[in-house]
């Protein structure tokens, strides 16, 4: 492998980032017509009742608080349903209607697969204003109206369901004319850019740039909280490994209520109550996850499947786990009388979505993305299920399985020093589509300390330069001599250190 120097990093990473002006983000007319816009300017003159449904991830609880704080803004009074996880299901369904009275229904991030609820509620005259992101079937579903970057003009397709609502919003607030700043509301939707998953680039890194700076103002209740809890600005990373998971364990493990209600209360000691409920959640989901992934058992066959009495909240985890240590898709089902429920990761070129759709005579419903999937079958349709995938499966070359690893080149430690650091921060934020930069390097070991479980800190010796190291959730033995992946990061008192992903 090449040696890169601070000058090829500085070169490689500018070629990679892609920037959109501020100024230059598409209008919400790309993305919508005036009809959804004039429908719900209807029910506010009417006084009609307008519902919210979101769901229980954090970019569907982010949609409905972004909505819930818009139109509190305005003035308007709307009620949120936010779907359980247990109960309801995914998304807009038609347990989720029978808990509803009102006129006008908008879902947020979901409802494009939503067929039944939606002709439901048009039989009862109510009508379904549809806001997602989801990859939609050949069919749409009979709504008043669909806003989905997929089946419109928009120029980004990859963006969140959070801000596809901010966009509606905006058109809302455009066509009232009345003075919201829609700034204000870019920190919930970087948490949910980061959330989901969306790559860093276009719009999607300007809006997060200007979103993550509003959080770290900690102007609202919740982002006050975030501040306090980890007493520093916080990144991408810090939303991706910390603040996603802990949004994420309330509709895991129980109700996401509480993550929607912490991110709209006003109530400061209120947030701080939410969030150690979130915190200890979390906590007891890593207990869960652990204890599932010790009991996997993993084949040989192209897509990992496993079925058990898996507690449902925690499946989309153990797939990624799995894709993770084994590189090869997952799919990892929660068996409950007679039906399994089921979640999948992808990696690298495979297509989850492709490879489960011409199966779908034998689910009983599924939806998501290239890299992502949700869906259910009963429990007799499961072998026949397995054999199609993995006859699919085969079309893709070993080549397409590989994760896309970003290791810039070898660096040696001579090259390591805040210069170099500052050009890494200088590329910010760091996620999909503009992953954090990594390195090989051949190191001598000069000390070892043992943390705490299987985690370690590291003195190493390279080019006469010494620098710590920290390595987690290894098992294996240290050598004299190491070579390992590795990122940069700093402790906290701003001396830099690696961190080592894996030891080759």
């Amino acid at each position: 492998m090449q040696k890169v120097t601070k000058d090829k990093i500085k070169e490689i990473l500018s070629k990679r980032v892609k920037h959109l002006d501020s100024l230059n983000i598409p209008h919400f007319s790309s993305l919508f017509s005036e009809r959804p816009v004039k429908r719900v300017i209807k029910a506010i003159e009417n006084k009609e009742r307008i519902v919210i449904v979101g769901d229980y991830d954090v970019d569907g609880v982010s949609s409905a608080a972004l909505m819930k704080r818009f139109f509190r803004e305005i003035g308007v009074e709307v009620r949120v349903v936010i779907p359980n996880r247990f109960s309801d299901g995914y998304g807009f369904s038609l347990s989720v209607l029978e808990r509803i009275d009102g006129d006008l229904i908008i879902t947020v991030d979901n409802g494009i697969a939503s067929f039944e609820a939606v002709n439901e509620a048009k039989k009862r005259g109510i009508d379904v204003i549809v806001t997602d992101h989801h990859t939609p079937f050949e069919k749409l579903p009979d709504a008043y109206y669909i806003i989905n970057p997929k089946v419109s003009s928009f120029p980004y397709k990859e963006i969140c369901g959070a801000e596809v609502a901010w966009y509606f919003c905006a058109g809302i607030k455009s066509e009232l004319g009345v003075k919201v700043d829609m700034r204000d509301f870019l920190d919930i939707v970087a948490i949910a850019i980061v959330a989901d998953i969306m790559p860093l680039v276009y719009l999607n890194r300007t809006l997060f740039n200007i979103g993550i700076k509003k959080l770290n103002q900690a102007k609202k209740a919740f982002s006050k909280v975030l501040r306090e809890y980890f007493k520093k600005e916080l990144k991408a990373e810090d939303i991706a490994y910390q603040v996603a998971p802990r949004l994420n364990s309330a509709g895991r493990l129980g109700s996401a209520d509480i993550a929607y209600e912490f991110l709209v209360t006003d109530d400061l000691q209120r947030a701080r109550e939410l969030f150690l409920k979130l915190d200890e959640l979390n906590n007891k989901r890593k207990e869960i996850e652990k204890e599932v992934l010790e009991s996997v058992e993993v084949g040989d066959e192209g897509v990992i499947l496993v079925s058990g009495d898996f507690n449902e909240g925690v499946i989309g985890i153990i797939a990624s786990k799995l894709v993770s240590k084994y590189s090869r898709p997952a799919i990892v089902f929660s068996k409950s009388k007679g039906m399994l429920k089921g979640s999948g990761r992808s990696l690298g070129r495979v297509d989850l979505f492709e490879l489960i759709k011409p199966s779908e005579d034998i689910l009983e419903s599924f939806g998501g993305h290239k890299m992502a999937c949700g869906l259910s079958l009963k429990e007799e349709n499961f072998e026949r299920f397995k054999e199609e995938i993995n006859k699919r499966i085969k079309q893709y070359k070993k080549e397409d399985f590989f994760k896309r690893d970003f290791v810039l080149g070898e660096l040696d430690f001579s090259e390591i020093d805040k210069e170099l650091f500052e050009i890494i921060e200088s590329f910010e934020p760091y996620g999909e589509g503009n992953e954090k930069p990594k390195f090989i390097a051949k190191a001598e070991v000069r000390s070892i300390s043992h943390l705490k479980d299987n985690h370690y800190k590291l003195f190493l010796s390279n080019n006469n330069k010494i620098l710590p190291a920290l390595v987690f959730g290894y098992d294996g033995e240290f050598g004299s001599e190491i070579e390992f992946k590795f990122s940069l990061s700093k402790d906290r008192y701003e001396n830099i250190q690696l961190l080592i992903e894996e030891i080759l």
